[in-house]
């Protein structure tokens, strides 16, 4: 694998890993074919580049308006009611059938949710986020993971914001929209299809 998101391959890894196919095909009476390594490692180098530069994550906090906190019960009860799951790393996943990420609900504070203090916790926001290149369908999940944002913020009393506190408004959500799609069209562009298996590998 070339690169994912820790970075690209060393160069001695590549000359390592050619060299062991090359032993392997001398012993088994084979041929192999590769490219010089520093030609390799400029590949490499680009698809990192590239994968950097389509390596968004969309998020949409619900915060409260007047100081009140929102409660864990509350949280956790339109959570599950809107498909998502609490795991072991404190954070609510909607999932697809076949187990990938849809997106995620998170605390907006530092405290992960943890079921057994659901009932105690109390919270001045929460986080919805869209991994965007392992996502299939990305502009739908957004849409849906808009949707329930917003019911969280009518329910909660909250309002949705974005990573700066700023309000999200139709023009910033059509704005995010116009920016999804054209971080899609790049990775089709590049036969890296969001959520495909190449998209899950290289964003691992």
């Amino acid at each position: 694998q070339m690169c994912n998101r820790a970075g690209c391959i060393e160069a001695d890894r590549l000359t390592a890993f050619r060299a062991a196919v090359l032993q392997w095909a001398g012993r088994n009476k084979g041929r192999a074919k590769s490219l010089e390594i520093a030609d390799a490692h400029a590949l490499a180098v680009e698809l990192d580049r590239f994968c950097a530069d389509v390596d968004i994550a969309i998020g949409i906090n619900v915060v409260t308006q007047d100081g009140s906190p929102f409660s864990g019960t509350k949280i956790r009860a339109l959570a599950e009611a809107g498909g998502l799951k609490l795991e072991s790393d404190g954070v609510f996943y909607l999932r697809s059938d076949n187990g990938d990420t849809l997106f995620t609900l998170d605390n907006h504070e530092p405290m992960p949710f943890v079921p057994e203090q659901m009932k105690a916790l109390v919270t001045t926001g929460v986080t919805f986020l869209l991994d965007v290149p392992r996502v299939a369908d990305a502009l739908r999940r957004f849409d849906a993971m808009l949707a329930t944002a917003r019911n969280f913020a009518a329910t909660l009393g909250g309002t949705l914001v974005d990573d700066n506190r700023a309000a999200l408004t139709d023009q910033a959500i059509d704005k995010i929209r116009h920016q999804l799609t054209g971080i899609l069209a790049k990775m089709e562009a590049g036969q890296i299809a969001a959520g495909g298996a190449r998209a899950l590998r290289l964003f691992s």
